[in-house]
This record gives C-alpha cells, sequence and structure tokens, in this order.
C-alpha cells in the first residue's frame, strides 16, 4: 500500500526537526528551473519520473497532479514552517508563468472578438500550437501573423486608443463630398429654373425633377448618423484624456475593428468608420 505524504516533497524529519531531503530538494529546484526554462507539465513529470526520486515510498510513479502541486506549494519559499528551497524571485516567475497559460485568453479575448484580417476583413483566431511563440490565423486567406504576443497585442491596442483619447480631434472621418453628386444636383437645378422660365409650365415634368434635386441635395447634408456617432465617441475619449491604461469600457464603446497588420501592429476602426 502506498504510503501518504505529510510532509511536502523535498524534506525530512531528522531529530525532530523539518529539515531538507537533499535528493528530493534537487529535483525540486530542477523541477522550477525547467518549467521557467519552457517546459510543459508533462515533460516535467517525464523528467521526474526519469530522475530516480520517488514522489512516495515504493513507487517510481510520478503524475502532473504531482508537478502542480511541487510547483504551487508555497511552503517551498515562504520559510513559515519549512526551511525555503526556493528563492522568492523564482517562485514568482513561476507563478507569473502559469497564471498565464492557465488564461491564455483572459487579457485579449474582448481584443480577439474584434480582430480582424487587413486583407479580407475576415475575423482572426489565436494559433499558440507552437508555444512559447503566439501567432494570429485567417482561415478564409490563410494568411498568418505573428509571432505576436498576448501582451504585445494588448499594448498595440492600448497605445493606439490612448493616442486618440489624448487628441479627440482625430476621430473625426474625413468629410468628402463627391463633385459628381455636386453636378448632379447643380445640373437638375438647372432643369427645373428652365422648366420655370417657360411660358407653359408642366407639372408632371416638374415635379419629379423638384423631388429628385431635393433628395440629391439631401445627400450633401452633413448632419447624418455617422456625425453623432463622432460627436459622441469624441466626448467619450475626451472624458479619458489623461488614462494611463487601457480603458475596456471605452474599447467597447468606440472601437469596431481592431485590423491586425503584416508588421504585427494595429489600426483601429472606430464605430464612425474612420481607420486610425
Amino acid at each position: 500500500m502506498k504510503k501518504i505524504r505529510y510532509l511536502p516533497f523535498g524534506y525530512q524529519i531528522a531529530q525532530g526537526k523539518v529539515i531538507e531531503n537533499p535528493s528530493e530538494k534537487e529535483l525540486v529546484v530542477e523541477l522550477y528551473q525547467r518549467y521557467l526554462q519552457g517546459c510543459s507539465i508533462k515533460q516535467l513529470t517525464q523528467y521526474a519520473g526519469q530522475h530516480g526520486v520517488p514522489y512516495r515510498e515504493n513507487s517510481t510513479e510520478w503524475n502532473k497532479n504531482m508537478i502542480t502541486r511541487i510547483l504551487e506549494d508555497e511552503r517551498y519559499w515562504n520559510g513559515n514552517t519549512y526551511p525555503p528551497i526556493i528563492s522568492k524571485e523564482l517562485a514568482d516567475k513561476v507563478i507569473q508563468i502559469k497564471r498565464s497559460k492557465a488564461a491564455p485568453y483572459s487579457g485579449v479575448l474582448f481584443i480577439q472578438k474584434k480582430l480582424v484580417c487587413p486583407d479580407c476583413g475576415n475575423g482572426i483566431t489565436r494559433n499558440s500550437r507552437k508555444k512559447p511563440k503566439i501567432f494570429w490565423d485567417c482561415k478564409r486567406c490563410h494568411k498568418r501573423f505573428g509571432p505576436l504576443s498576448d501582451y504585445g497585442l494588448l499594448q498595440s491596442v492600448e497605445n493606439k486608443l490612448l493616442e486618440v483619447c489624448r487628441n479627440p480631434q482625430i476621430a473625426e472621418p474625413e468629410q468628402f463630398i463627391g463633385s459628381s453628386l455636386s453636378m448632379q444636383a447643380a445640373r437638375l437645378t438647372n432643369e427645373i429654373n428652365q422648366a420655370l422660365g417657360q411660358r407653359e409650365v408642366d407639372p408632371q415634368r416638374l415635379l419629379p425633377l423638384i423631388l429628385e434635386c431635393a433628395a440629391e441635395k439631401y445627400k450633401t447634408c452633413h448632419i447624418k448618423e455617422s456625425d453623432h456617432i463622432t460627436i459622441n465617441i469624441k466626448a467619450l475619449f475626451q472624458e479619458h484624456g489623461n488614462d494611463e491604461k487601457l480603458d475596456r469600457e471605452l474599447f467597447e464603446q468606440t472601437i469596431e475593428q481592431v485590423i491586425l497588420q503584416s508588421d504585427g501592429t494595429v489600426r483601429l476602426r472606430l464605430l464612425n468608420s474612420k481607420i486610425l
């Protein structure tokens, strides 16, 4: 029957005191260092099994739960009850890596939902199969972007958003009034004036011209839905003019798409269609 460990792996009792077990301590340190170097829990399990130091007496079996338990046990470094085996600095680095692997999408999922390919506009998926490198794939045009880490993506979006917060004027879309549209309105106006100048006015011919001319002139009106959106998002950006970090709520309220570029940079399409 396998014995249950009452002491953390790496320690033993000698003369009534808890002391380090030299061979087990060596393996604990090695597991932490190898994890920091990029080894997976599976690889560490295989390494521990080949190392020759059993986790329990009369058993050389190692599993992922045992490795995970060792990598998460604060008793190896807090020094409260047991002699420290791991430095606090090494432990902090390992904990940070474990957290990032446990929730790889947590920091950028809200960005990924709006991330699109610059060529086809299709959504982009996160590809972390070549760890620790992260790539971003467009399944429509089969284009790959990266490597670009979650942190790198977050920083690129943050820098762009803070830039417009400090200068909300750049959120204004360029105003284009098509010359052909203006010429069409002028032509219709001229026809209407000529018709009105005739001795006999033909209402059946004049009324359609007036309606068409009114429609053309309405198209040139500057008060459109996009203008109302621009006013609203500019006000939001102005409220966040002193921000130092990306505000997720502001991102959701103002950004329609995050366009990932080939060089790893991003462009933001605002809700008013302005691209930054």
